[in-house]
C-alpha cells in the first residue's frame, strides 16, 4: 500500500467511524479496512495508477460504506422489507464511472494530473 493509500485509508475511516458513531474497539473495524482497501485496489485498477489522488477519497468513502451495508446481502440485487427497499448495483464502481471517467480523461489530457468535478 503506497504511502498517499494508508493516508487516505486512515482519513477514509475516521470519516465512517464519526459517521457510523463507532468507537476504535468496535469490531466492525477490521471489516471496514478491508472495505476501504478493496474500494482504493479497484479504482487504482480502474484508472491505471499505482497511487490515489486524496481528491478520490469521497469514493473510496461511499463504496466502502455500501460495502457495510451490503454485507448481510452478498449477491443479492435488491431487498425489500417493511416498506425499506435497497437495489444493489452489479460492480462497486458503477455510481461512480461518471466521475472517474471525468478523472481519467483529465489525466490523459494533463499527463499526469486528473480533475474531477462532482456535486453531492
Amino acid at each position: 500500500m503506497a504511502t498517499n493509500d494508508a493516508e487516505i485509508t486512515q482519513q477514509v475511516l475516521d470519516n465512517i467511524k464519526i459517521i457510523s458513531n463507532l468507537k476504535d474497539d468496535d469490531p466492525r473495524i477490521k471489516s471496514i479496512n478491508v472495505y476501504i482497501q478493496n474500494a482504493i485496489d479497484e479504482i487504482e485498477l480502474y484508472l491505471n495508477i499505482d497511487s490515489l489522488d486524496k481528491k478520490l477519497s469521497v469514493i473510496v468513502q461511499k463504496m466502502a460504506q455500501n460495502a457495510v451495508i451490503q454485507e448481510s446481502f452478498e449477491g443479492t440485487k435488491s431487498v425489500s422489507e417493511e416498506g425499506l427497499s435497497l437495489t444493489f448495483n452489479d460492480t462497486d464502481l458503477d455510481p461512480y464511472l461518471d466521475i472517474l471517467n471525468s478523472y481519467l480523461d483529465g489525466l490523459r489530457s494533463n499527463s499526469h494530473r486528473g480533475a474531477a468535478l462532482s456535486f453531492d
